[in-house]
């Protein structure tokens, strides 16, 4: 006898979607924060300005962003699966799953490493960075893939509510229906 899978009752499911949803909010405001910080870099008015504007957005990298965004993911993966959801059931959910993966990978990969290499930079060559061809091609980088999760994190927040593109077809039907029927017994 198959039993069928755990599912939140309505209190669980409500404390755990708040914590997502605070996560995202978190999330959404530390790449909007870092993104803000970003475009100033280019406008400091000296070398502890874009220093300090550094070690900001490492501060916020550190808190608004690795922490949330991986409460984000186990948050939505708990919701997915002990919900009616499930992770692979609906296009939506599993858009959302790629996409948290994917900016989670982006951060780590990319952004983490670019924010680093600039403040290395400024410690060596000061307000002089500015100047530094190094410099202006990271920082395009950090702009355009920081611009690049922004949107996917506003698009999931979007789909999350409209839930577009409907089900995942399963291609063998029958296997549905005699799992359906095991689970009823």
């Amino acid at each position: 006898m198959i039993q069928m899978a755990y599912r939140l009752n309505q209190k669980k499911k409500s404390l755990l979607v708040a914590i997502h949803v605070i996560s995202v909010a978190s999330w959404i405001g530390g790449t909007l924060g870092m993104l803000l910080l970003g475009v100033y870099l280019q406008n400091a008015a000296n070398g502890e300005q874009l220093y300090y504007t550094l070690a900001n957005m490492e501060i916020i990298d550190e808190n608004l962003l690795k922490y949330p965004a991986l409460l984000s993911l186990i948050t939505g993966i708990m919701l997915s699966i002990w919900t009616q959801w499930g992770l692979v059931k609906h296009y939506w959910v599993t858009i959302k799953f790629i996409l948290t993966i994917l900016t989670i990978m982006i951060g780590i990969l990319f952004l983490n490493k670019w924010t680093a290499s600039i403040g290395e930079m400024v410690k060596d060559i000061g307000f002089a960075t500015l100047q530094n061809q190094d410099f202006q091609t990271t920082w395009w980088s950090i702009i355009i893939t920081g611009t690049f999760n922004l949107l996917c994190l506003v698009f999931m927040v979007f789909i999350t509510y409209y839930k577009p593109f409907g089900k995942i077809k399963k291609k063998n039907r029958k296997v549905d229906e005699k799992q359906k029927g095991a689970i009823v017994k």
